[in-house]
């Protein structure tokens, strides 16, 4: 029993951490895009009012799309981790059952042979 709460508290903790650090780096890619998009709207409206040449302008939009591919690249990776450590820690439950299910049969079967070794 030790070592099966052992590692429920163990991986239990671990998937708590992993959602933890998903969910900041989720929040962390909403606010860089959310900061990315106003910083580039300010620059619009700077180059609006200083009537910079095309190129400037041209140059701002790119990086702004440069920006939103960035943004969005962050949420699919983000989106990917998460999936991959909710399959990891899905497979580490089920090991965790096996082991479980492997020291009950272990048990029983002991608890077979000492009775079958003294009858009464």
């Amino acid at each position: 029993m030790g070592l099966s709460n052992f590692l429920n508290s163990l991986f239990g903790k671990a998937k708590v951490t992993a959602d933890e650090t998903i969910d900041k780096a989720a929040e962390f890619a909403a606010e860089a895009k959310v900061s990315l998009e106003d910083l580039a709207e300010s620059a619009s409206k700077k180059i609006d009012e200083l009537h910079l040449s095309e190129k400037t302008e041209d140059f701002i939009k790119s990086a702004k799309e440069k920006l939103d591919e960035a943004s969005e690249w962050a949420d699919e990776k983000s989106q990917q981790a998460r999936e991959a450590f909710e399959d990891i820690i899905e497979k580490v439950e089920e090991k965790i059952e096996e082991l479980k299910k492997d020291k009950k049969n272990t048990s029983s079967d002991a608890t077979s042979s000492e009775e079958n070794q003294n009858p009464v």
